[in-house]
C-alpha cells in the first residue's frame, strides 16, 4: 500500500501507522450521530473507519461489487464505501448494518502518466491527489500500458474519475475476464450501435441491455458497461451495458455523511456533491476552510439530513482539498 506524498502529510503518516497495527485511529472529526448513512473512504481497520467514525462491523452485511464479502480482509484502506448504521452519541463510533463497495472501473491502463497525477485507463482520464491510496505499486508512473487495475473514487464535474484507490491486480490481461467501466453515455449513434464514455468507444452491438425495462439507451444516461474481451484500438465490445443512477436516492429524514467533490456549484447554499443536491443555511458550520473556497471540483465533506425535496441540507460542510 502507498500513499502518494504532499498534501497532508501528518493524516497520512497517521493513516499508515493506523494501518500497519490494524487498529482503530481517529483520523477526522465524527460528524453525525443516530441512525444514516457515510459514504467515503475507508481510512482505518480494526473494524472499518469512514469518516473518522469506527464501525463496528460484526453484524454487518458486507458487500463487494454486488457480491456478498466474508469480512474487512476483502476492502482496502482507501476504498471508497458506503456505510449503513448508527452512529453512537459520541461520534466517534457506531454499528454499521451494511458496508458497500463498488469499484468505479476495473480495466486496463490505455495511457501511461506523464505528469504523475493522471493516467489513462480504459479511455478514462483518472486524476491522484495526495490522499489516493497506491496498492501493488508504489509510484503511477510505473503502471504500463496494458496493466489491468481496479479503481475506486468519485467522478468530478468534468467526468474526471478522481481516484481515492488504485489496485494493480495483472501485470496483463487474461483472455475472457471481465473487464468492466461506469460513466455517462455521450455520442450515442443508433445506427452503428456505439457510444463514447470519455475517450473510449463502446459497441453495443452484441450487449445485453440490464435494468432499461421499458427505458431506450440514450444520451447522459449512467450505465455500467462489461466485456469479456481486451480493447481493440480503443473500442470496447461490451457484453452486458446496465443502467444505473449516478448517486444514491436518499429517503426523507436520513442522515448523512458526504464524502466527495463539488460536481456542480451555484453558489456556496447551492451546490452538488457526488451529484447529490446539497443546500447550506444560516445554521451551517464550515470547517477547515472558509466557505468562500467553496468551488467546482473542491474534494469536501456534508453532514447533514435529506429533505422532502431529496436535498440533503448541511449541518456542517469540511473542506479537505480545493481540487483542480
Amino acid at each position: 500500500m502507498t500513499f502518494k506524498t504532499g498534501f497532508a502529510t501528518l493524516l497520512l503518516g497517521t493513516l499508515l501507522m493506523a494501518c500497519g497495527e490494524s487498529n482503530f485511529t481517529q483520523l477526522a472529526t465524527g460528524g453525525i450521530g443516530g441512525t444514516g448513512i457515510s459514504s467515503g473512504p475507508i481510512t482505518g481497520f480494526g473494524s472499518i473507519v469512514v469518516n473518522g467514525v469506527k464501525y463496528d462491523i460484526e453484524q454487518a452485511t458486507l458487500i463487494r461489487n454486488g457480491q456478498p464479502a466474508s469480512g474487512q480482509n476483502e476492502y482496502r484502506i482507501g476504498e471508497y464505501v458506503t456505510v449503513k448504521g448508527q452512529i453512537n452519541p459520541d461520534g466517534a463510533t457506531g454499528k454499521a448494518s451494511e458496508v458497500a463497495f463498488s469499484n468505479e472501473l476495473e480495466g486496463t491502463v490505455t495511457h501511461v502518466s506523464t505528469d504523475g497525477v493522471t493516467v489513462g485507463i480504459m479511455g478514462q482520464v483518472i486524476r491522484v491527489n495526495a490522499l489516493t491510496v497506491f496498492h501493488g505499486f508504489t509510484l503511477l508512473a510505473e503502471l504500463m500500458t496494458g496493466n489491468v487495475v481496479e479503481v475506486s473514487g468519485v467522478r468530478d464535474g468534468q467526468d474526471v474519475l478522481v481516484a481515492t484507490s488504485i489496485t494493480l491486480k495483472q501485470t496483463n490481461y487474461v483472455p475472457g475476464a471481465t473487464l468492466e467501466v461506469k460513466g455517462i453515455i455521450r455520442q450515442l449513434d443508433g445506427l452503428n450501435k456505439t457510444f463514447q464514455m470519455g475517450g473510449l468507444t463502446v459497441d453495443y452491438s452484441q450487449a445485453l441491455l440490464e435494468d432499461f425495462g421499458a427505458v431506450a439507451l440514450a444520451n447522459d444516461q449512467y450505465v455500467e458497461v462489461q466485456t469479456l474481451q481486451p480493447l481493440q484500438a480503443g473500442k470496447l465490445q461490451a457484453s452486458t451495458v446496465e443502467l444505473e443512477d449516478d448517486h444514491d436516492r436518499l429517503d426523507t429524514g436520513v442522515e448523512v455523511e458526504l464524502e466527495g467533490v463539488i460536481t456542480r456549484f451555484v453558489s456556496i447554499a447551492d451546490f452538488s456533491v457526488n451529484r447529490q443536491a446539497v443546500v447550506t443555511t444560516a445554521n451551517t458550520e464550515f470547517e477547515d476552510g472558509a466557505a468562500s473556497a467553496l468551488r467546482l471540483n473542491a474534494l469536501v465533506e456534508v453532514d447533514g439530513q435529506i429533505n422532502a425535496q431529496g436535498v440533503l441540507v448541511a449541518d456542517e460542510v469540511s473542506l479537505k482539498d480545493f481540487g483542480f
